[in-house]
């Protein structure tokens, strides 16, 4: 079978190409992600400042450094980089391979009339698998490596990561790609295989092409499997906390996606006949003939619908969910915010206590808050962890912020006592009266009482020390300052009168709103890095996908338009096929991926609090309608072009001659 399996890929190679291609791309993306984390991994740990230790609630002493490099940042988002571009990947692979089994439908058919057995044609298939996969890998394993250096170039260049990045060992990551994507044209044609031999020869000489048996046990089971698993998830991330909400609404929604894409069979055909009523009638013959096409060739119209779906899907999600926990963050820091003014440092740095003291005694100032932020380690019952603190005092902070006392009271924090968030107490258990064992690095193991959980947003850190904790920590960043009644209403006159007091070359007063925007503003900024790390690898090889499948199934559409055109059918009206056709599946599949992400997206923001009000839904309008372009754009383009192809070569002998 292994000859056989050889003649079908140089036979059939348009089928192959999208094959191929999708499957090059596959590993070379997967490729440059693990070569990306490889760098991550490759940078040292420590940064030999210093230590402190702390036992755990099991009496391990463990030893943790302040110098550290934390990479968790930079490797959290090539992992979610890696996930996106997994999933893409195994989408359209899994897709490609069942997509071109169907198309051979009839070829397969003929090879058991002619007596091959069912395992004769597994065997087969499993061969042309690794006829293409073996050299895909190999081809995506020579892009990976010419272009991972460049990627993790630019990664450095995006500012994400803590420290400079340089390209490391490519061998490992190389393998790893190679072999993920051997093991997934594999499974991919495996489980195409198993349906494959199941065709029976008078079955698929007599029946279409695509329309048998389209809605098999396996597909159907497994979709209503995705259906389930994917509106469980999202049923459960409202009232789930932000924290666990992320996972759940994000696999959700590619759970829900899934299942979109593998039930669109029974589905997809009714919509879109709806969709095309318009069309019969603003062009009778190609909108009739673009209808009929979609609602017969089940199969051909899921898998033409699948990729746009998929990448919408996964891209519409991931964005809307960062873009949304950021606007969510933004809008409750302004509730909160009650101080008009902040004053931070002219040229950046920390604050001086001269300055923080000089503002203090102003006469037209009510409150200063000026926490000063540093990290700490904190032991828990099994581990020791690096945690985010303030040298602060609750009673200041919560006269220039909106903060809701949860348990405990409020008032200055003494030697031996600590305040707690509320994220920070409900994650690990703690309440008034608690105990909470913490270290500043350089110093001594601290077993402090929690003497108060706050509710305060952003403005309240896990911990808030003491002052006579401060240690080593460094002065504050800036200052909330909150105004008399007097002053109040001239906030922009006090902040400018400030600046010019004690020093426009040494700090700068600004509104508090002004502040917030800027701080919003730099936050987008990054925000959309990361946003580009995660989603435009991936979005330009689903694009590529796109006009893979259009190829393949253009491939087999010979004698279609020979008959068309031989019963009078004009090559303008097939054009104009075409463009309805991918148009309307185009467009429904961006309808369903915006539906799903709707769901997904509505069900995060159920999880996300903000301060007297609701979580505002951001959308990136501008990235997802880009893609919605493109994908558009690739598959009216490709269409035509395969059309015209076709037009150009296709003659009344086709009909009656075997493709």
């Amino acid at each position: 079978m292994w000859r056989i399996s050889l003649w079908s890929v140089r036979h059939y190679w348009a089928l192959f190409a999208g094959t191929f291609v999708a499957l090059a791309l596959g590993v070379a993306l997967i490729g440059v992600s693990a070569s990306a984390l490889a760098a991550t991994w490759a940078v040292p740990a420590s940064g030999g400042g210093p230590s402190v230790t702390l036992t755990d609630g099991t009496g391990t002493a463990r030893t943790l450094s302040g110098g550290d490099v934390d990479m968790g940042g930079v490797q959290s988002v090539l992992a979610m980089a890696g996930v996106v571009s997994a999933f893409v990947t195994v989408f359209v692979i899994a897709g490609t391979c069942a997509f071109g089994i169907a198309l051979r439908r009839r070829d397969m058919g003929l090879l058991r009339l002619v007596g091959a057995g069912g395992p004769q044609v597994r065997r087969m298939v499993l061969g042309e698998s690794l006829a293409v996969a073996v050299p895909a890998a190999l081809v995506g394993c020579a892009l990976a490596a010419v272009s991972a250096p460049v990627a993790v170039e630019a990664l450095d260049g995006t500012g994400l990561s803590p420290v400079a990045l340089r390209p490391g060992p490519l061998l490992w990551p190389l393998v790893f790609a190679a072999g993920s994507g051997l093991l997934m044209a594999v499974l991919g044609m495996l489980a195409a295989s198993r349906r494959a031999a199941r065709v029976r020869p008078t079955e698929a000489l007599r029946e279409a092409d695509l329309d048998a048996r389209t809605m098999t046990a396996g597909r159907g089971g497994t979709g209503a499997l995705a259906l389930v698993t994917g509106a469980v998830m999202v049923a459960l991330a409202p009232g789930a906390g932000s924290e666990a909400a992320t996972p759940l609404a994000l696999f959700g929604t590619m759970a829900l996606a899934v299942a979109a894409t593998l039930l669109g069979p029974v589905y997809l055909p009714p919509l879109l006949r709806l969709m095309a009523l318009p069309l019969r009638w603003a062009d009778p013959v190609a909108g009739r003939l673009a209808a009929e096409s979609v609602r017969t060739s089940r199969r051909r119209t899921a898998s033409l619908v699948g990729p746009v779906l998929a990448i919408l899907s996964i891209v519409g999600v991931f964005t809307t969910v960062l873009s949304t926990t950021g606007a969510a963050t933004e809008a409750d820091d302004r509730a909160r915010t009650v101080a008009q003014l902040v004053v931070e440092p002219a040229r950046g740095g920390a604050l001086p206590a001269d300055v923080v003291a000089a503002v203090r005694a102003d006469q037209r100032v009510a409150a200063v808050s000026a926490p000063a932020a540093l990290e700490v380690a904190v032991a828990g019952p099994h581990s020791v962890w690096k945690e985010q603190a303030a040298v602060a005092d609750p009673a200041a902070l919560a006269r220039t912020h909106r903060i809701t006392v949860v348990d405990g009271s409020l008032g200055p924090l003494r030697p031996g006592t600590v305040a707690v968030s509320r994220e920070f107490a409900d994650w690990y258990g703690h309440r008034a009266g608690s105990t909470v064992t913490y270290g500043l690095f350089g110093g001594e193991p601290v077993e402090a009482r929690v003497v108060a959980v706050l509710d305060g947003g952003s403005a309240v850190p896990p911990l808030l020390l003491p002052p006579g904790a401060r240690g080593a920590a460094p002065a504050p960043a800036r200052a909330a300052v909150l105004l008399d009644r007097g002053a109040a209403g001239s906030a922009r006159e006090v902040a400018a009168d400030l600046t010019a007091r004690v020093g426009a070359d040494r700090v700068r007063a600004v509104p508090s709103a002004e502040w917030l925007g800027r701080a919003s503003t730099d936050q987008d900024r990054l925000n959309r890095l990361v946003l580009a790390v995660l989603t435009v690898p991936a979005s330009l090889y689903a694009l590529i996908a796109v006009a893979g499948t259009l190829v393949m199934a253009y491939s087999r559409r010979g004698r279609e338009v020979a008959g068309m055109r031989m019963l009078g059918v004009s090559a303008a009206q097939v054009r104009r096929m075409a463009l309805w056709e991918t148009l309307s599946t185009s467009l429904l599949g961006v309808g369903i991926a915006a539906a799903v992400v709707t769901v997904g997206a509505r069900a995060y923001r159920g999880a996300l609090t903000v301060f007297g009000g609701e979580a505002p839904l951001r959308v990136e309008w501008g990235m997802l309608g880009a893609l919605t372009a493109a994908c558009v754009a690739v598959g009216v383009l490709v269409s035509l072009a395969a059309t015209g192809r076709l037009l150009r070569h296709v003659s009344v002998a086709t009909v009656t001659s075997r493709q």
